[in-house]
């Protein structure tokens, strides 16, 4: 059963979205409580579907009703706080990150001597595009980091030229 398959008129990603917009912020949805809503078995093969039709419905859930869903080990799901997102997001940005930065290494150290003209072409102009991702990255890591000294401390990790922060009026 793949997560789009309906149950009933309804697809699975569907009901999961529903008891989810129902759920306080810190519940915990079990892998029974989800396997039952989407008539699956409580066993290894219904729980893969429940994370099937989880990982479906985490984007509608994210834009329809602004929450994330949080696999918790061997239980299943659990709704995140709101203080939550921004950590959530950066664990998302530092994955990114890792990303590019393999991006960037294949780019500086591939053996291009083999290729076509046609493919040193292609793999100079991603290059340009890779670079220059990772060089806007890098400064807006700059700038956040600059602005979280600013409003929540000095980050002592880091040093950072003093200047004078104007106080709100």
């Amino acid at each position: 059963m793949s997560p789009f398959q309906p149950k009933g008129s309804r697809a699975l990603r569907v009901i999961i979205i529903e008891l989810a917009a129902k759920a306080a912020f810190g519940d915990v949805l079990t892998f029974t409580e989800l396997a039952a809503a989407i008539s699956a078995e409580d066993d290894a093969g219904g729980h893969g579907q429940v994370r099937q039709a989880v990982s479906a419905a985490r984007p509608l859930l994210l834009a329809d009703h602004g929450r994330l869903l949080l696999a918790v080990r061997g239980k299943g799901y659990r709704v995140a706080l709101p203080g939550e997102a921004a950590g959530i997001a950066q664990d998302h940005r530092r994955r990114a990150d890792r990303q590019v930065g393999k991006a960037l290494a294949i780019i500086d150290k591939a053996d291009m001597t083999a290729a076509t003209e046609e493919e040193r072409k292609r793999f100079q102009a991603v290059g340009v595009v890779i670079r220059n991702l990772h060089s806007r990255m890098t400064s807006a890591e700059l700038r956040l980091a600059d602005l979280e000294d600013a409003v929540f401390g000095q980050n002592p990790r880091r040093k950072v030229i003093p200047g004078k922060i104007e106080p709100e009026t």
